[in-house]
C-alpha cells in the first residue's frame, strides 16, 4: 500500500478530500436528481466510507458497508442513530442477510476495481435489490476533450482504474440496463470529470 493510499485511509483526511472539494449545491443536486430518495426507501451503500451521503437521505432506511474499520467507526460516531454500518465484504455471508433494497449505491467504488472485480461485484448486487430497484454508480472518468487537470487528477487517483464512460457502461450492462448516464465536469472546485449511471436489473 502506497503512502497516498495509507493517508486516504484516515477518516479525517478522506472527509476533507471528498467533502472539501465539492462545489456548493453539488450534494443536494446529486441527492435530488440522481438518488431521488423517498421516505421509507431502503438504501444499501457499498463502500460507504464515512457515510456522509446519509445527510441527504432523510427518512430512508440506510445500510452502509465498508472494509475499512476506521471508516465504519467514524460513520457510527457521526450517524449511529440514522443508519446501520457494517465492516464486511460483499463475499461475507452476512451480505445477503440485510434483505433487499430500493437503491444500491456504488459511490467512488468502480474506479478502485479492475474489470474482473467490477464484474464480480455487479453480479452479486441483483440478489439484494428489489425488483424495481436501482443501482447508482459515481466515479471519476477519462473523457475526450476534458480539462487536462481533470485528466491528470483521474490518472493519479488512488483508484487505479479510472475509465471512460463507454468502458464503465460495458461492465455494468451485462447485468443491468442503464436508464440514465450523466457526465459532469463541474461538481468540484477543481477541474474534474465524473461519470454517473443509474441502472436497473435487465
Amino acid at each position: 500500500m502506497g503512502l497516498r493510499t495509507r493517508i486516504m485511509e484516515v477518516p479525517l483526511v478522506y472527509d476533507l478530500f471528498t467533502n472539501g472539494l465539492s462545489r456548493s449545491g453539488t450534494r443536494d443536486w446529486f441527492a435530488d436528481q440522481v438518488l431521488q430518495p423517498r421516505p421509507g426507501h431502503r438504501i444499501l451503500d457499498i463502500g460507504c466510507g464515512t457515510a456522509t451521503v446519509i445527510k441527504h437521505l432523510s427518512g430512508c432506511d440506510y445500510v452502509g458497508i465498508d472494509h475499512n474499520p476506521e471508516y465504519i467507526k467514524k460513520a457510527r460516531e457521526n450517524f449511529g442513530t440514522k443508519g446501520e454500518f457494517h465492516c464486511i465484504d460483499i463475499n461475507d455471508a452476512k451480505f445477503k442477510e440485510f434483505g433487499t433494497f430500493d437503491t444500491v449505491l456504488l459511490l467512488g467504488v468502480l474506479h478502485h476495481l479492475n474489470d474482473d472485480e467490477v464484474k464480480q461485484l455487479v453480479s452479486v448486487i441483483p440478489a439484494v435489490m428489489k425488483p424495481a430497484g436501482a443501482l447508482v454508480t459515481f466515479d471519476c472518468a477519462l473523457e475526450k476533450g476534458q480539462h487536462p487537470v481533470a485528466r491528470l487528477l483521474a490518472k493519479i487517483d488512488r483508484g487505479r482504474y479510472a475509465r471512460n464512460t463507454e468502458h464503465y457502461r460495458s461492465l455494468i450492462e451485462p447485468i443491468f440496463t442503464v436508464r440514465e448516464e450523466i457526465i459532469r465536469h463541474d461538481l468540484l472546485k477543481v477541474p474534474y470529470t465524473h461519470a454517473i449511471f443509474r441502472a436497473t436489473v435487465s
